[in-house]
């Protein structure tokens, strides 16, 4: 059992940290449903800084959802090459055509809706509708989960940690009631460039002083 003080501390430390220390991706300027949505296509299973030239190329090429959804393949492809997995440039096409076809040209918001949608699963759709829309939506994957665990010595319930439901759970439990956008982006972030799946770098950590993983470690 987490106590509401721990999690308290948790939320606090990590915003602190936020106000300096976030990494400035072009995805997270004047974010919109669309750019949000083409940053979470391109980053599956991709690092982020082999997304950022690719991203700023797209939207030179694709500017606004009215362009995209008159998207060439052809071009799409030629655009995402570098980054491997071809198989986002066909989500991308359904997902233009189904966009034109079905939702009057716009970008749902609603979570069945988006999850409807080709190649977006549960993180895909809460990241759309928390820093597209704007909405109060828990995020979870291998940082969060990674973080949860060392610091709190949370553990999924099934095998499948990121559909975990107690995960998800705790996830949520865990969200400010504001700043809830810069909350996930600093757990993102710390994870990313801090607390790694191997040699972490405790010692830069700011959550070092509530860490359970750390504490171990002395």
């Amino acid at each position: 059992m987490v106590s509401e003080k721990k999690k308290s501390e948790f939320r606090t430390i990590i915003q602190t940290w936020a106000e300096n220390n976030l990494v400035d991706y072009p995805w997270r300027k004047n974010r919109t449903p669309y750019r949000v949505l083409i940053s979470e296509i391109l980053l599956t299973r991709t690092k982020a800084a082999q997304v950022v030239p690719v991203y700023d190329i797209f939207m030179k090429t694709y500017p606004n959802l009215d362009a995209f959804m008159k998207m060439d393949f052809s071009k799409v492809k030629s655009i995402i090459k570098s980054l491997g997995l071809l198989f986002r440039a066909e989500m991308l096409k359904d997902i233009s055509v189904k966009l034109k076809k079905n939702n009057n040209g716009k970008i749902p918001e609603d979570f069945s809706e988006l999850k409807s949608l080709k190649g977006i699963g549960d993180y895909g759709v809460n990241a759309i509708l928390c820093f597209g829309f704007g909405h109060k939506r828990p995020l979870l994957d291998s940082n969060f989960i990674r973080i949860y665990r060392r610091i709190f010595e949370v553990k999924p319930k099934t095998k499948t940690a990121k559909s975990d439901k107690f995960l998800w759970e705790f996830s949520e439990e865990l969200l400010p009631e504001k700043n809830f956008v810069i909350f996930n982006y600093a757990v993102l972030d710390l994870g990313g460039l801090i607390c790694l799946p191997r040699k972490p770098k405790c010692k830069f950590c700011p959550l070092r002083s509530i860490c359970r993983y750390f504490f171990f470690l002395k």
